[in-house]
């Protein structure tokens, strides 16, 4: 099926900027173009962009309350006192709760760590867990990817004498829990220099300052140590699954990440690569993000999360193979789950929602999975353009829900809108969960269907793709694809650039596998390869030249290279 032109919008970056890029750095229009496209304009942020290295990392310390932080964990270490991580049920949390756990264990001091379930506890600390911590002679809680909100959990844990120091990154309400330290970049009298990084991210900025300190103490004088570094294969992995913005920090964390993947020396790691199936040496951020963190949060929707912290810090293999196996058939049963209910949910908004004059989506149903209605819901934005809401009911006679939003509409400032009808609510701008009453679902769907209303038009629903470049009759050689691998890695904040061409020759085609379309293309007097997944249909339409958007790759059969054209959409 080709879309019609009105289909590709052109990314309008400042020209003058393209140019000074061009200018100065030796680089061509086009990749010049994208780095505008991206919000990089000047030459010094360019060659920080492509040079990533070591030197992007922040000093931990400009992280309000770090300091207090820091020192309360060392005196922890020197009066002996119980300290217990306090991690989540997702990749983020999984991996900030093994960062510190293995950082301890290299210090040679041993530490708890508590999970809480997601569906009988659901998301941050709760009384329960805590008076289950006290019982364990508790005394200091470092939360990791939580925590910012749970102001009662926070002072019911010092009414029991338990210190409590949060890690986290998610939105900053209008006060803050009465915490020992609260250690998040969102914090409006935290002068971080970067607020994109994830739980995990700031759980490592802590390892960063701890180290710091001790070195300074002269801790390491007759021991070795920790190098950090080490830790960047599990970072890149909840960075990447976190879906937060690959720039800055990130982006080095991700880069060298990606190097250390297949060559890691954890066995959770090296068996988790296994059982994706992934052979590899030169991962990317879609095997990082669709075959490795999948796995690593499916414990944590269908069953206990904690075997994603035993993955990711087992030294044992056999234990590390176990436990990738089991988070294997984990991930396959969710995704029989998760298509089920979005069969209901699709069938469901057909059937009962007035799409002309509803925004905001809310579908609820008792019998839903609470583990998967996040994925469900960002499956629902994908399709039908809207912020969306998936409720079902919690262990606790509770409604419990997700929801997913798209760029233009903050979820967290929309929710905030409809906070009378919620019990509770958090997250960030993209993603969130709510808890409420049965009671008040009624009230809730108008509310969130109104508070959308006044964040975006039904013209936003539209589906369009944004484009760097026309490469109409433009020779693409291995020179323009040497400089799109500077740009590596892509994700969030750096998408994977994209071209259109109004005239692409198509020399043959020929259907493969479950329904794709492999092409021999022509443009700019060269020939290539092409292929389009899942476009087997519009083989009868295509003639001897299409109106193409596409991505450039490098293909390697039988260790031979060439250059790929990756079809997203056929234009007319």
């Amino acid at each position: 099926m080709f879309k019609d032109k009105s289909y590709v919008k052109f990314r309008s970056g400042d020209q003058a900027d393209v140019q000074t890029l061009v200018q100065s750095l030796g680089i061509s229009k086009t990749i010049a173009r994208i780095l505008v496209n991206r919000g990089i304009s000047t030459p010094d942020q360019a060659n920080k962009f492509i040079h990533t290295d070591v030197k992007a990392l922040h000093n931990p310390f400009l992280l309000k309350d770090m300091g207090v932080a820091v020192e309360r964990i060392l005196r922890a270490l020197e009066e002996d006192d119980k300290i217990c991580i306090y991690g989540d049920y997702d990749v983020d949390g999984a991996v900030a709760t093994s960062l510190l756990i293995l950082f301890f264990e290299q210090l040679g001091i041993k530490i708890d760590y508590y999970i809480p379930n997601r569906i009988s506890e659901g998301y941050s600390i709760n009384k329960k867990s805590l008076d289950v911590l006290k019982g364990q002679d508790t005394d200091l809680i470092i939360t990791v990817d939580n925590g910012t909100s749970a102001h009662e959990a926070v002072a019911y844990a010092h009414k029991l004498g338990m210190d409590v120091i949060i890690t986290d990154h998610h939105q900053v309400e209008e006060s803050l829990p009465l915490a020992l330290a609260v250690i998040n970049p969102q914090r409006g009298d935290c002068d971080y220099p970067f607020k994109g990084i994830c739980g995990a991210g700031v759980a490592f900025k802590l390892i960063m300052a701890l180290r710091q300190r001790l070195r300074e103490d002269g801790f390491f004088e007759n021991k070795e140590e920790p190098n950090l570094k080490q830790f960047l294969d599990l970072l890149c992995v909840a960075t990447v699954c976190d879906v937060v913005p690959l720039k800055d920090e990130n982006r080095y964390f991700v880069k060298e990440g990606l190097r250390q993947i297949p060559h890691s020396n954890k066995p959770g790691l090296k068996a988790l690569i296994k059982a994706c199936e992934i052979k590899k040496e030169k991962l990317t951020t879609v095997d990082v993000g669709f075959k490795l963190g999948p796995r690593i949060n499916a414990c944590g929707r269908l069953k206990d999360a904690k075997a994603g912290v035993i993955l990711l810090t087992t030294s044992d293999p056999v234990e590390a193979t176990k436990q990738a196996t089991l988070l294997d058939y984990l991930n396959r049963e969710r995704q029989n789950v998760e298509l089920k209910i979005v069969e209901d949910v699709y069938e469901r908004i057909e059937n009962e929602v007035d799409l002309d004059r509803t925004l905001g989506l809310v579908l609820y149903e008792p019998d839903w999975h609470v583990g998967v209605v996040g994925i469900v819901a960002s499956r629902v934005v994908e399709k039908y353009g809207r912020p969306t809401i998936i409720l079902c009911n919690g262990e606790d006679g509770k409604i419990k829900g997700s929801g997913r939003s798209i760029p233009v509409v903050n979820l967290i400032e929309c929710l905030s809108e409809c906070s009378d009808h919620l019990i509770k609510f958090g997250g960030h701008k993209a993603a969130a969960g709510v808890t409420l009453s049965a009671d008040q679902i009624e009230g809730f769907i108008e509310a969130f269907d109104h508070a959308i209303k006044n964040k975006m038009n039904f013209e936003d629903t539209e589906a369009s793709v944004l484009v760097d470049d026309d490469l109409t009759e433009q020779k693409v050689g291995w020179e323009l694809m040497k400089e799109l691998s500077l740009l590596e890695p892509h994700g969030m904040g750096n998408a994977k650039p994209l071209f259109m061409s109004s005239e692409l020759g198509i020399r043959s085609k020929r259907i493969v596998g479950r329904g794709h379309l492999k092409l021999g293309v022509s443009t700019g007097g060269q020939n290539y390869d092409a292929i389009a997944f899942n476009k087997g249909e519009v083989i009868e339409e295509l003639g001897d030249k299409a109106g193409v958007v596409f991505g450039l790759e490098v293909n390697r059969f039988r260790d031979v290279d060439s250059i790929q054209f990756v079809v997203k959409e056929f234009v007319k």
